[in-house]
Parts: C-alpha cells; structure tokens; sequence
C-alpha cells in the first residue's frame, strides 16, 4: 500500500473546522447536488485530496465517548466526487488475539448518515467522523500495547494500479474502546453532524 503524509497545506482547513466545531451545536449543512450535476462531476481521484484528523475538543466527548472528525480537502484543480464510507486500518490493533473492528455507521458523537453523493469544489472541504467508547475493558493495559499511534485512511476514490492510503497519527486505547470503533459516511463540509 503506497502512503501519503498531510502537507501542512491542510492547516487552515484543520483550524477552520476547529474553530467551527467549537462554535457549532450539532448542526452541520450539507447539500444534495442534482443527479445530473453529480454524473457529470467525476469520481475524485487520489491525488486530488488530502486529509487530516482534527484532534478532538471538549465537544467531542461525551459520556463515555470519544469523536474525531477527518477532514479531506480538495487540493486539485477541479471538482470531483465521493460517495460511501473510507476505510481504516490502525496500527498497532491487536491485543491477545482481539483485533480492532471499524464498523461503518455513527454512535453517540456523530449521527450515522446515508451514504450520499458528495461533490468537492477546488479548495472545499468534506468529512466523516470516528467515533468509539473510551470505558470499555478496563482491565487492559492503558499503555503501549493498546494505544494506536497512527491509522491509514482509504477513500473511496478513482481506481488506482495499486493501493493507496493518507497516512496520519491517531492515538487512543483500542481496548477501552471495546475493540470497536464506528466510521460514518462522507459528508459535506469541515463538520460531520453530530448526533
């Protein structure tokens, strides 16, 4: 699988979504393009995007509960498309044989949202959100052998001749968390909506 690191071009779109999440109270706008707009508009391809994690606020826990949004930025030139949920692969996930499952759908942070399709202008961004509990196994280790230190994201983007990924650090207990975590679909805009 080819790996990409974030750039730092994606800094005042992290700052932004931050600053709206901070303002923000559950409510996040997202707009439904006609379908002969979106046909027209082509499926995004890798190289037109880049994405980040936004470490997480006071308003992305909640009982128990832990939300990080993604944001993917458009650094191309044109318009293009996704529609679906991404995919992540955390490393390290495994812990006496339990491996961690990301399950596509939201949970107490980010409202499980039906895929739909997505159209990114140049410079515009969209979104999904993980979310997964943070009380769970308990009896784990709270150090090294259960923490993540970094997740691959693959989006549902043009096909390639081979594998590709953006490459960033996400760091949190995959034990406490149940072994379980849930990813919601693409979004538009910096925010997913919360639940």
């Amino acid at each position: 699988m080819r790996v990409r690191r974030v750039s730092a071009h994606l800094l005042h779109h992290v700052v932004a979504a931050v600053l709206l999440m901070a303002v923000l109270t559950g409510l996040a706008t997202s707009s439904t393009p006609s379908s002969a707009a979106a046909t027209a508009v082509p499926i995004c391809s890798y190289g037109q995007l880049e994405v980040a994690a936004v470490v997480p606020n006071g308003a992305d826990y909640a009982a128990g509960n832990v939300g990080i949004p993604f944001i993917i930025v458009n650094v191309g030139d044109s318009a293009c498309k996704l529609v679906g949920y991404p995919k992540l692969h955390f490393s390290p996930s495994t812990y006496k044989k339990s491996i961690v499952k990301v399950e596509n759908g939201g949970a107490m942070i980010f409202r499980s949202v039906k895929p739909r399709t997505v159209i990114i202008k140049p410079g515009a961004d969209a979104s999904f959100g993980l979310d997964y509990g943070d009380a769970y196994d308990q009896q784990d280790p709270s150090g090294t052998p259960c923490m993540t230190q970094s997740a691959t994201v693959s989006l549902p983007v043009r096909s390639q001749p081979y594998a590709m990924g953006f490459d960033m650090n996400v760091t949190f207990n995959f034990c406490f968390a149940g072994f379980r975590v849930f990813v919601t679909s693409i979004e538009a805009g910096p925010v997913p909506r919360r639940g």
